[in-house]
């Protein structure tokens, strides 16, 4: 994982608890804490600090990753707002992420490991693929990560950034032992 995310969560952590509640965090996981943003680090490392972090704080993990995934958009946004400025809405823009967004990552940083998604704007209702829901999307997650509930914090963030309120469903899971989660986000 790139460097770029450990940079962030540390971000995160230290806005919420400050240095000294990253220091302890970092002292947990037996970490240095020194990343740098264009290098690749271990998932194993990052899962680490999370675990640790969730030691700290007694927050179960799966909710600080998902509040991780909220936190990165506004990061994103300060980094990169022509991807976000470039979007109509939440539809628009989760339909960029692998088209565009992911794309750019590739070209840049080939080893990054981006998460693949695909997508579909059918609804189960609907006879044909052909028929299109603008208020309803379907994305389909795969990443040996299976880091779906930082996928889940994105999109509630992105729908924050975007001020639009959703819904979501997720009823295929890799951690159920599904081969991908299908993440079906829903414009209210």
């Amino acid at each position: 994982m790139k460097g770029i995310v450990f940079d962030m969560l540390r971000d995160m952590v230290e806005e919420q608890y400050g240095l000294e509640g990253w220091q302890a965090v970092i002292d947990q996981a037996g970490s240095d804490g020194l990343y740098i943003s264009t290098d690749s680090y271990p998932d194993a490392e990052l899962l680490g600090l999370v675990a640790a972090a969730s030691d700290i704080t007694a927050i179960e993990a799966s909710d600080l990753v998902f509040a991780f995934g909220q936190f990165m958009v506004g990061e994103f946004y300060k980094r990169f707002p022509r991807y976000f400025d470039d979007c109509d809405g939440l539809i628009d823009f989760l339909l960029s992420v692998d088209r565009v967004i992911h794309v750019e990552v590739r070209k840049l940083f080939p080893d990054a490991g981006v998460p693949e998604f695909r997508y579909s704007q059918s609804t189960p209702e609907q006879k044909s693929p052909d028929q299109q829901s603008p208020d309803q999307l379907t994305m389909i997650y795969q990443s040996q990560r299976k880091l779906c509930r930082l996928a889940e914090g994105l999109i509630d963030g992105s729908a924050k950034h975007f001020d639009q309120s959703y819904s979501l469903k997720h009823p295929v899971c890799m951690h159920r032992g599904d081969s991908a989660c299908h993440l079906i986000i829903t414009l209210q």
